[in-house]
């Protein structure tokens, strides 16, 4: 069996986490939840307390379990952020939240989202230019207005894809981040999350189209930031 490095050291760490008026408008069945972007962003500011050399700007192995709803009219979030470190130099960081039940001295856990900020950051290959900016394939055009809200049903704050071309071997999106991200507090290591979020917004509609499902991001193998992405610019994103 291999071997798991060990543990070294671990600690929770609680979160008092500001609900911006923005993220109502991100929405499951009519209910506001935490974006997954936010989620790494959280973590990764709360590792940088707790650990100030770890490079949050490579991550592996990122899970995004359970929504975290939030409550109408709430204007904070308690929760905590589990972290391990192991003794390859590996953080590990875990979302979490804690209800406490009415009628018996029980609390209930519930795992959020997860990740780990790597010592050695993962090799992720440029993508070539011509590669990038192209599609393989009978390729068609899918414009905001038809993206939203049709297909992805979230508020303004969150209709941030201008233009969406699809094949079937994937899509790129031209995204456009909002000018005014005021409040935010945002992003002082991952950049504007609008992008990122973007990007999983023309995956949904690549597969509600090839696929025939609504899909959400569950999960991502590894991550790296580059250049934080940011308020008010033009990205494109290549699913």
């Amino acid at each position: 069996m291999e071997d798991f490095p060990r543990i070294t050291e671990s600690a929770r760490v609680p979160l008092d986490i500001p609900i911006r008026p923005y993220l109502n408008d991100h929405c499951v069945d009519g209910q506001a939840v935490l974006p997954a972007v936010e989620a790494m962003e959280i973590l990764a500011q709360a590792v940088k307390r707790f650990r100030p050399g770890t490079d949050v700007t490579a991550m592996t192995g990122l899970q995004f379990d359970k929504f975290l709803y939030l409550a109408p009219e709430a204007d904070r979030l308690s929760a905590f952020c589990d972290m391990s470190v192991y003794e390859n130099g590996d953080v590990k960081a875990v979302l979490t939240t804690r209800t406490q039940s009415k009628k018996a001295a029980l609390s209930r856990v519930k795992t959020h989202a997860a990740l780990v900020f790597p010592r050695q950051a993962p090799l992720i290959p440029k993508l070539a230019l011509d590669l990038a900016a192209s599609l393989e394939g009978v390729c068609f055009s899918v414009p905001a207005e038809k993206i939203y809200p049709d297909l992805i049903p979230f508020g303004p704050s969150y209709r941030n894809v201008a233009m969406l071309h699809l094949a079937g071997q994937g899509a790129i999106a031209e995204i456009r981040t909002p000018a005014d991200e005021t409040g935010a507090e945002r992003s002082q290591h991952l950049g504007s999350p609008f992008a990122l979020d973007a990007a999983f917004h023309a995956a949904c509609v690549w597969g509600q189209r090839f696929a025939g499902i609504v899909a959400f991001p569950v999960g991502m193998d590894r991550c790296r930031v580059y250049v934080p992405t940011r308020a008010g610019e033009t990205y494109f994103a290549h699913v």
